[in-house]
């Protein structure tokens, strides 16, 4: 604390404002005003900041130090009556040199009242910080050129130390955001371009998809349409089975009747054997009575007359012999003939045995085959049915599938029409096409760089003064 306590004398008080006094003296710019702004007096600080000399200034107006346009405003006349009413004032303030150039000053205006209470000076205390103040609008400058989206802007930096330390820091941000952009740029490109391809191939399978999807439709159909024709042929083939399992029965029948018939044939050929046998023996019959007939005729001839009459015995012996031994002879043909008519018979009825048998094996054989085409047609029915099954699931998840398709390539082309507004937006940004990752560059080179400093914003008033800060 400058003062030690307040009962302190009033020496010693008088002695520590005077040292205060010319310590602030040294340091800071004043200058002492009547109530009204005339100027009064100024230390040297002051008038080597704004250019003056005392006799140059002393009696003027303080209007002489601001823009003529902030001089003629209704807010100037009324900062100078509220100090008049003793408020107080500390902020920065632009004010005009006598060479025309515009510096800023970080200043507190304070009344001086009288005895009375009254208002009757105004002093001034300031520090020069134009060098700060242009460092902050160089840092501006820069911010305002960034939000125009120029992303290589540099800025000077400061003699000040923490706003050079703001303007390394505002290059080193820019640097970044300009390699950040950069590949955000570049990753948009090909964003964009991958987007546009993976469009145009989801348009390309969306459309393969729906053609499938049809075809597919189609072979469940054609599918479909085949397993009720293979059900059909398979109840078709059942009754072919069962046809031909009757007419094998009935060949079987067949040919137990030909085996009876040629049985029965062979005892007849047996029969007509014997009954030649017993014609032969008729005959032989017949002959010996033929013999015995003649030979009683020739007894007869020798007896006489009284062999006459036993001879026309034996005569109509004789007769009744031949006529036997003919018809025997006629039987005997007949039946020679019959045999060899039952030998024709009987070979034929064995080789319609014979052929009936191979037959009887033929049904047997295609029965069998039947059979088989009857249950494989059978299992293909099941199998096209399950086929009919899976290609009707496979019809819908393809159908799915396509739906699916659908809204992936409206996705795709979201995609695009979003890496497109994204291609725009960092469009707006400048200076980006070359970036690349890199070490941020050295102080020297970023001033190298650097544009050169915008001109001071003359004529500022203190509100907007204080709008900056």
């Amino acid at each position: 604390m400058f003062f030690r306590s307040k009962s302190a004398k009033p020496a010693e008080q008088a002695s520590n404002a005077e040292m205060i006094a010319g310590m602030v003296d040294r340091t800071q710019a004043t200058i002492l005003f009547e109530p009204d702004g005339s100027i009064l007096t100024a230390n040297a600080n002051f008038l080597a900041a704004m250019g003056y000399s005392l006799e140059e200034i002393a009696g003027r107006h303080h209007s002489m130090f601001v823009a003529p346009d902030l001089a003629a405003s209704a807010e100037y006349k009324a900062f100078w009556k509220d100090l008049a009413k003793g408020k107080v004032f500390t902020d920065q303030f632009p004010r005009v040199t006598k060479a025309g150039e515009t510096i800023w000053i970080q200043a507190t205006y304070a009344p001086v009242t009288g005895p009375d209470g009254s208002v009757v000076q105004v002093v001034k205390v300031a520090t020069d910080v134009t060098v700060r103040r242009r460092g902050l609008q160089e840092i501006a400058r820069g911010l305002e050129a960034m939000s125009q989206g120029d992303l290589g802007v540099r800025v000077t930096l400061s003699d000040q130390a923490d706003i050079a330390a703001l303007g390394e820091a505002f290059n080193r941000s820019a640097e970044q955001l300009q390699t950040a952009i950069g590949a955000v740029t570049r990753v948009s490109d090909a964003v964009g371009r991958t987007a546009d391809d993976i469009s145009r191939s989801a348009s390309d399978l969306s459309q393969r998809t729906e053609s499938q999807a049809a075809t597919l439709e189609e072979t469940a159909a054609a599918i479909e349409e085949l397993t009720s024709t293979v059900h059909s042929a398979a109840e078709g083939a059942e009754k072919v089975e069962g046809i031909v399992s009757e007419a094998k029965t009935a060949a079987e029948r067949s040919g137990r009747v030909v085996g009876d018939a040629v049985a029965a044939m062979s005892k007849i050929e047996t029969s007509s054997e014997e009954i030649a046998k017993i014609i032969g023996m008729i005959d032989d019959i017949a002959f010996q009575t033929n013999l015995l007939a003649l030979n009683a005729g020739v007894e007869a001839a020798r007896a006489g007359d009284a062999g006459r009459g036993f001879a026309v015995v034996a005569s109509e012996v004789r007769a009744l012999a031949q006529r036997s031994a003919g018809a025997a002879g006629e039987i005997k043909q007949l039946i020679s003939e019959s045999k060899q008519q039952v030998a024709s018979g009987v070979d034929l009825v064995g080789r319609t045995g014979a052929e009936l048998k191979q037959i009887i094996d033929s049904v047997g054989t295609i029965s069998s085959h039947i059979s088989g085409i009857a249950t494989g047609a059978k299992e293909q029915a099941a199998s096209l049915s399950e086929i009919n099954q899976g290609v009707s699931q496979l019809d819908q998840v393809t159908q799915q599938n396509a739906a699916m398709v659908e809204e992936a390539s409206a996705a795709s082309r979201r995609l695009s029409s979003d890496s497109g507004q994204l291609t725009r937006e960092v469009s707006k940004f400048s200076g980006c096409e070359a970036a690349a990752p890199a070490a941020a560059p050295s102080a020297e080179v970023i001033a190298f760089q650097r544009p050169a400093p915008a001109p001071a914003q003359d004529g500022l008033s203190a509100a907007q003064g204080r709008d900056d800060f």
